[in-house]
């Protein structure tokens, strides 16, 4: 049975060298300065031809603070929770009664911010962001949103749940007149200044938010971009049943709460019973923090953005809800880099050419033909930018490849054409899990089964989901098995951007808020192999995530999941190898040894192929694979240290 956490419909509620310059690379240009043929000129001052241009100051910007009101009481002290709003936009416009729309960035750490950054009376003077000193002189206010029961916000967080999700509504809500807003004194206030139209961004558990609250349907939120961030919080905590930590959940809600009320430190121990880290089954409690099962509901566009080697926020979690956006018919942009759990806006000079005429389109209303243009910017492997008109890829299939034991070889083999039975395969587990495992693939190990093509005589992409399939036996009751694909062969691979000595302001500023940034480059170097993607599952799962099962000494299970999703180039002369290990079922399991018996002949790998493919007819390697330099250092697994990757990314 094939494993997926998108269970049930459920409620709505009410380079090439170390030196490259990004600012090398030529893009088409996305706007003009004419107005569409038959069109009258735009009469707002901030636009010039089909684009908005920094007309206003800086200084001039209005700076206020808003609670809004919250339809739940989620510390239960019998008032409507209120989510405090700081906002920052163009007092020229507002003089001139010229309405502009809101960029919101909704967060939990907000708490993080030094008392610098607010004045005496707690007004927000800096924002953290160039979001501000570059979109508010063209025409935009930008809100920054403490999220429900955390920083100076009432009720309680609930980690993705309803509570959170209807506090960022509600702010959509008061922006077009449908909730009670005020100020800091308490009275009441309207945001009469506001087109209607707002769009959500951010990074992280901010981006998080952004798709949450669109999967609401809630109208007067045009856009989204959630850079990487969670679709299921299910698939967060879990790999196919396999809890990452125990108690995680808690410990975020820990993490984030303000803790003025009392039921708030309550609400971490029911949040840690409720989301069972014992079993790592789904359930109907992770109905609402799922947010692919609501997917019909989004009418806003979104622009996807995600790193192809973030371990924090595994690719899955844009892959499936880029395909439910798919099936849905939602108007949708892709920007997929090399790095790990970052800020697109490290890519300063790519990225900001795509974000601006996409507000500009979506909020202002613009006809700039960017949805003309390409849907998906990738970022390849030696760190050069490339735009494609579709993603997944076009033309590329489902390619099964079958298993065989290493017979007469040192390493097993996977090809297309079916292969007879070869026998069987067992490994054990040893104490740590990291990506040495992929390290001399054709070298004899008894921790390990590795299945290897032979070498491609050109080049194959891989875009999109595989799947995993695997007959197998456990010699204890509870066992996980890991999959992780790699691509073997030299290269030069994109590792890192880096800052400069140089710096470039992104719009207008002041002495406590420049808006201006480091110039960054690319960063590149050689290496023998790339680990495209890694995912577990639980075997006890395999019949479904919503049990859990123990597991029989000498039964074979089957076992089939999905790949996290990606993007991946194979050269000519490299091969694809996919590596299998031995992982706890739970991390609380105290077994010391597991051992795991695999069938290839009952076991395959599917991938989203393009490319010279029928190279991968042929089995190998006889000969042997040396493999030592890895593209990137192995991921981060210490949950203090991800939550840290959290704020940082989220500021």
């Amino acid at each position: 049975m094939l494993l997926s956490s998108s269970l049930r419909p459920r409620r709505t509620i009410a380079v090439a060298t170390a030196a490259t310059a990004l600012a090398a690379i030529a893009f088409s240009p996305l706007t003009s300065n004419a107005a569409p043929p038959g069109r009258p000129a735009d009469s707002r001052p901030f636009v010039t031809g089909t684009q908005t241009a920094p007309v206003y100051e800086y200084d001039n910007a209005i700076r206020e603070r808003v609670a809004v009101e919250v339809p739940v009481d989620a510390d239960e002290n019998g008032v409507n929770d209120r989510v405090m709003v700081d906002l920052i936009r163009p007092g020229e416009a507002a003089q001139a009664g010229v309405d502009v729309p809101v960029i919101i960035q909704a967060s939990p750490y907000y708490a993080s911010n030094p008392a610098s950054y607010f004045d005496a009376n707690g007004t927000r003077t800096v924002f953290n962001t160039w979001l501000d000193n570059y979109f508010v002189p063209r025409g935009y206010a930008v809100a920054f949103v403490d999220l429900i029961g955390t920083f100076r916000s009432s009720g309680c967080d609930d980690v993705g749940g309803d509570y959170e999700v209807a506090g960022g509504k509600a702010v959509i809500d008061w922006l077009n007149g449908r909730a009670k807003g005020s100020t800091p004194a308490g009275a009441p206030v309207t945001a009469d200044w506001s087109t209607g139209k707002a769009g959500m961004i951010g990074v992280s558990w901010n981006g998080t938010i952004a798709n949450s609250v669109a999967s609401t349907g809630v109208d007067g939120l045009e856009t989204i971009v959630p850079i990487a961030a969670i679709s299921s919080w299910y698939d967060y905590t879990r790999s196919y049943g396999v809890p990452f930590w125990g108690k995680y959940v808690g410990f975020l809600h820990d993490y984030v709460s303000n803790d003025v009320s009392p039921r708030c430190p309550e609400l971490t121990k029911e949040l840690e019973a409720a989301s069972d880290s014992a079993t790592g089954s789904y359930s109907p409690w992770w109905d609402p923090r799922n947010y692919r099962l609501d997917a019909a509901n989004v009418k806003s566009s979104v622009y996807v953005v995600h790193g192809l080697n973030d371990e924090n926020v595994k690719t899955r979690h844009f892959g499936e809800w880029w395909d439910e956006l798919a099936k849905n018919g939602v108007p949708r942009k892709i920007f997929l880099h090399q790095d790990v759990h970052i800020d697109s806006f490290s890519y300063r000079d790519t990225w900001v050419q795509r974000l601006h005429p996409w507000f500009d389109h979506w909020l202002q209303g613009l006809d700039n033909g960017v949805m003309d243009t390409p849907m998906a910017t990738i970022q390849r492997e030696d760190g050069a930018f490339t735009t494609e008109a579709t993603w997944p890829a076009a033309g590329a299939q489902q390619t099964k490849l079958s298993l065989a034991a290493p017979t007469g070889r040192t390493a097993g083999t996977l090809t297309t054409d079916a292969v007879p039975s070869s026998g069987t395969v067992e490994f054990a587990d040893r104490k740590d899990s990291d990506d040495d495992y992929v390290l001399d693939p054709t070298t004899l190990r008894p921790d390990r089964a590795v299945f290897l093509t032979s070498e491609l005589t050109g080049a194959v992409r891989l875009s999109g989901t595989g799947t995993v399939k695997v007959r197998v036996q456990s010699s204890q009751p509870s066992a996980a098995i890991k999959a992780r694909l790699v691509d073997y062969g030299p290269a030069t691979r994109y590792t890192s951007y880096f800052t400069k000595g140089t710096s470039t302001c992104w719009g207008d500023g002041n002495a406590t808020d420049t808006g201006c940034y480091a110039d960054t480059g690319i960063a590149a170097a050689p290496s023998d192999l790339n680990v495209v993607a890694r995912t577990m599952a639980d075997i006890g799962h395999y019949r479904s995530l919503t049990q859990r099962e123990s597991l029989q000494r000498g039964v074979w299970y089957d076992l089939t999941f999905e790949l996290n999703a990606d993007d991946a180039v194979f050269a000519a002369g490299h091969r694809i190898g996919l590596v299998l290990t031995v992982e706890p079922g739970n991390p609380d399991d105290l077994v010391e040894r597991r051992a795991l018996t695999i069938d290839p002949a009952g076991s395959s790998l599917t991938l989203p192929l393009t490319g010279t493919t029928t190279s991968l007819r042929t089995p190998g390697p006889a000969e042997t694979v040396t493999a030592r330099q890895k593209a990137h250092p192995e991921p981060e697994r210490d949950p203090a240290e991800l939550i840290r990757q959290f704020v940082e990314t989220s500021r």
